[in-house]
């Protein structure tokens, strides 16, 4: 089944003192894909919110299994520092486990 995450952060240490198209960004930027792309994310929407001042990411998963081991390998790698990551639901799916259906 798959899984739907809302997640919130900040780039990790790795990209401190990178600059932005450099070869070493570009490695690091690689590595970062990668890592979505070999647990089959799907990215629903993500950006950066300048209301928050971090990066929010809606992410789809095969399971909450390849969820969490992109949190893993992001935080092990310092790629990605996540500050909060759970369960994304769509609104009506919500409102109607809220109103019992």
């Amino acid at each position: 089944m798959s899984y739907t995450s809302f997640s919130i952060g900040t780039p990790g240490r790795a990209w401190d003192g990178i600059e932005f198209g450099s070869p070493e960004w570009n490695e690091l930027f690689t590595k970062q894909m990668g890592i979505l792309e070999a647990a089959g994310t799907e990215t629903v929407a993500s950006g950066y919110s300048a209301a928050i001042g971090k990066w929010v990411n809606i992410n789809t998963y095969p399971s909450m299994e390849a969820n969490l081991k992109v949190i893993a390998e992001l935080s092990a790698s310092q790629l990605f520092e996540i500050e909060n990551s759970g369960p994304f639901v769509d609104q009506v799916e919500m409102m109607g486990m809220m109103m019992g259906s």
